[in-house]
């Protein structure tokens, strides 16, 4: 026989032997498919999302483009130790030995650590749900386990800021700004919007008011309500069933509570009007922006400050104007008259008004015996606009400055107090509106000017 054919049976059943046995490793790994070949299905819903200072227009068509655009990166921890796979130990050498607050005495050794090796999957999500007047839905496809003896622990979600950023408002707002707030604003103002999500105790998923960490433009300190929040609910379904994914508990509770938001929006996912409308800060904060501060003797055309001197100005009162952009915010302090002393204690006015483009949005006031008897509590007054200038929200208490809590009071300067905030409550909102802006054109006065 010739050589040639010989060569050629022999290749001819090596080749089949070879097929024989993809075949059988084939049908036994099917048999003993691994876990991490099971994908997980992450679905998020965002129903109703809101961020201070853009009109409802403007916000329904950019929303749907952000959260579009989310990525989820997915974190993987060890359900079993084994070295080298799921963990990692090392030992350095030590030539001190150290008690704390005593001192180092020298002991060479060697110090060994262990580090959890943790993983991470990072996916773009998929709209399965865009409707108008519908939530938003996307659903992100994961490994059960990235690798064998790894199960899922938690994700974080984020998407892209700019589509926000890019509203011709934030591109004046920034021609306004400091040279230092441009800077800071040029940083923040890359980085995503984000939040994080964790296996929750609940059986059935409920939607969560979520801050999603957006600052004032050119500011990190401003006081109020989160600028950019929305309403989400997120579920979690494999092998293992599903389980319902929130955001980290005491956080979402904590705000909520903080922001005295109804708990309707659970099951709705529609923002509170006691959230949405009342974004916009009411407090600037004096590290960025335009500042100005001086004392100013208030004409009689406006009683409530007229002839009041605030205790380090014997000029007048104290006006602090302070100025980011569309932004605008005047503080008033000065001592009251002496009718309203308690024990020789004279208490301390002090307003705030807060404008945003022209418009008021917050108006605060508060009269406190600083150095008093305990029992005497602080005045506080408040009214909240809507953006589209109708009230939102009046309040007056007396309250104990130590714990904040509603405290009675009795004593003739106290009555007088909650009488001024009851009378500036039911003032109009034209009559409020001309009194802090004739508080402003006083401000703008100030000859000291600090940036």
């Amino acid at each position: 026989m010739p050589i040639n054919t010989v060569l050629s049976q022999d290749i001819t059943v090596i080749r089949a032997a070879i097929a024989r046995l993809f075949t059988v490793a084939a049908l036994f790994a099917s048999a003993v498919t691994p876990l991490h070949a099971e994908p997980l299905h992450l679905d998020l819903e965002f129903a109703d999302s809101s961020m201070a200072y853009l009109d409802e227009a403007t916000q329904n068509a950019l929303w749907p483009e952000v959260w579009s655009k989310a990525e989820l990166t997915a974190y993987y921890l060890p359900a079993e130790k084994i070295e080298g796979e799921t963990q990692e130990t090392r030992s350095h050498l030590k030539l001190f030995s150290c008690m704390v607050g005593v001192a180092c005495i020298p002991n060479p050794h060697f110090e060994t650590k262990t580090s959890v090796l943790e993983r991470e999957v990072t996916v773009r999500g998929q709209v399965v749900q865009s409707a108008a007047g519908q939530p938003l839905k996307l659903r992100f496809e994961l490994p059960e386990e990235p690798a064998p003896h790894y199960r899922f622990d938690r994700a974080e979600v984020q998407a892209p800021a700019q589509v926000l950023w890019r509203d011709p408002l934030f591109k004046q707002w920034k021609k306004d700004m400091t040279s230092s707030s441009q800077r800071l604003f040029a940083k923040y103002r890359e980085q995503p919007l984000s939040f994080w999500l964790a296996p929750s105790k609940r059986d059935t998923p409920a939607y969560q008011l979520v801050d999603l960490g957006v600052p004032t433009p050119g500011s990190l300190m401003d006081r109020g309500d989160p600028v950019a929040v929305t309403t989400v609910r997120a579920s979690l379904s494999g092998t293992q069933g599903n389980r319902v994914l929130e955001w980290p508990g005491q956080l979402a509770k904590n705000m909520t509570k903080r922001l005295q938001a109804s708990t309707e929006f659970a099951e709705s996912g529609r923002l509170p009007s006691s959230v949405s409308d009342n974004q916009v800060p009411w407090g600037l904060s004096i590290m960025y922006g335009e500042h100005r501060t001086g004392p100013i003797a208030v004409p009689a055309s406006l009683p409530r400050w007229y002839g009041l001197k605030h205790y380090n100005f014997p000029e007048g009162t104290l006006f602090m104007l302070s100025r980011n952009g569309p932004l605008v915010q005047i503080e008033l302090s000065a001592e009251t008259d002496v009718a309203r002393a308690i024990e020789d204690e004279v208490p301390v006015k002090s307003d705030t008004w807060t404008f945003f483009n022209g418009q008021l949005m917050h108006y605060h006031g508060e009269i406190r015996y600083f150095h008093g008897p305990s029992d005497v509590p602080a005045t506080q007054w408040r009214v909240d606009w809507k953006r589209n200038g109708e009230r939102l929200y009046t309040h007056a208490i007396n309250v104990n400055p130590s714990d904040e809590k509603e405290l009675e009071c009795h004593h003739q300067g106290c009555q007088d107090n909650m009488a001024e905030a009851l009378a500036q409550l039911a003032a109009t909102d034209a009559q409020l509106v001309a009194e802090g802006k004739r508080y402003l054109e006083l401000a703008n006065q100030i000859d000291e000017k600090r940036r």
